[in-house]
């Protein structure tokens, strides 16, 4: 019998927005997540941070898919 391997994915997206004079946070963004079941749920997550730091006018879908199908 072959040795199955499992291996485990972790992601981590950030994002950090400081006062440009006093350095103060204005926005801290961290998403992570493991071992996603599919492409759906990465995508998901992605759009998720996008929306999160503000950039709504960009959205992430699977390849292939015409603009409309998502």
């Amino acid at each position: 019998m072959a040795k199955v391997i499992k291996i485990n994915e972790n992601f981590t997206l950030g994002m950090s927005s400081r006062e440009a004079d006093t350095n103060d946070t204005v926005l801290d963004v961290d998403v992570r997540f493991e071992n996603p079941k599919d492409d759906a749920l990465v995508i998901q997550y992605l759009n998720t941070w996008l929306r999160a730091i503000g950039r709504t006018n960009i959205v992430v879908t699977a390849a292939g898919t015409k603009k409309g199908d998502a």
